[in-house]
């Protein structure tokens, strides 16, 4: 046996490095939902439904978390399919889990 049979690198060409750049992202990669502030007002991509609402707070459910939006004159300025455009002076954003002993990943 030689002495460094076992940890043997793997050879890899530069042309699999380049198409694993290209490579199709995982099948749950397009389900994530999306936040982007534009033009002072944060679009959101991938809201199921509106859960409570007033000038104050505003809930989102986002599928697997919960979006929650804290500030003063919130007001929903569209909601269009899966997308909702939220608007207002923005104090803080929480994710929660929708489910009880889960944690929201981002």
């Amino acid at each position: 046996m030689r002495p460094n049979a076992k940890h043997r690198r793997r050879k890899t060409s530069p042309g699999a490095a380049v198409s694993a750049l290209f490579r199709q992202p995982s099948a749950d990669f397009y389900t994530l939902p999306e936040l982007a502030i534009r033009g002072g007002r944060i679009v959101t991509e991938g809201c199921r439904k509106v859960l409570d609402f007033d000038a104050q707070r505003l809930q989102l459910d986002m599928g697997h978390f919960l979006l929650t939006f804290y500030g003063q004159e919130l007001h929903i300025e569209s909601l269009n399919g899966k997308r909702a455009v939220v608007a207002g002076r923005v104090a803080r954003i929480d994710f929660a889990a929708k489910w009880e002993g889960e944690h929201a990943s981002l």
